[in-house]
């Protein structure tokens, strides 16, 4: 009998160190959330071609773009059409090229997984409530960016890049099983740890790992 009351111990002790809360951001955005976003961005402009604009004036026409981080689209693009050795101008009228964007998709999508005891408030009047018992929790964050890029003679109106419809995502992932962890993968904690030398707990793990334990994935 006791074998088994301490086996119970070892492991309420172990889901309790994974109870704990943590707020995830001080402002209305968290940074992973920007993250995603502007990583799925970076990725999905840096399929798009513009070497045949170079050393032309191009002016970016943005009235077609309506999504979320609009400005840092536009700047990712003007950054991306200088490298080009093109000339940005204001008026479209003093340009070779007309330069047009919009977005498809540009935003975050989320699935969570939670195996165990959710938190129980107690009854009234007390203000507190006994923590939820995690045994498994999984957390997979991505960002989407689908933007379409297209360039023309702004005298001729003759077609000189156009992009189709670049698709692209960035990912965060983690999980925990009985408190121990978390086990972090995915695109934004490798570009954080390469941009800050700091590590996101354990990054660059097996795609079997990354996933979390076989019994709690779901079928795809």
């Amino acid at each position: 009998m006791k074998p088994c009351f301490w086996l119970l111990a070892c492991c309420a002790i172990g889901v309790a160190g994974g109870c704990a809360t943590m707020r995830e951001s001080d402002t209305a955005r968290t940074g992973v959330e920007q993250l995603l976003i502007s990583t799925a961005v970076d990725r999905s402009l840096d399929k798009v071609d513009l070497a045949p604009l170079r050393g032309a004036q191009v002016y970016v026409e943005e009235k077609y773009l309506d999504c979320t981080d609009k400005n840092y689209v536009i700047v990712s693009l003007h950054e991306r059409v200088t490298r080009a050795g093109c000339t940005l101008v204001d008026k479209p009228d003093t340009a070779d090229v007309i330069l047009e964007i919009a977005s498809g998709a540009v935003g975050t999508d989320r699935d969570d997984l939670f195996v165990g005891i959710p938190a129980i408030p107690l009854a009234m009047p007390s203000p507190i409530s006994i923590p939820k018992v995690a045994l498994y929790d999984r957390a997979k964050a991505m960002g989407t960016a689908k933007l379409r890029v297209l360039a023309f003679d702004a005298k001729t109106r003759q077609p000189l890049v156009d992009s189709g419809a670049q698709l692209a995502r960035a990912d965060y992932r983690h999980w925990n099983l009985l408190g121990a962890g978390p086990v972090v993968s995915g695109k934004v904690p490798r570009d954080l740890t390469a941009a800050t030398g700091e590590s996101q707990s354990i990054v660059n793990v097996p795609a079997s790992i990354a996933e979390g334990p076989k019994l709690f994935r779901r079928r795809r």
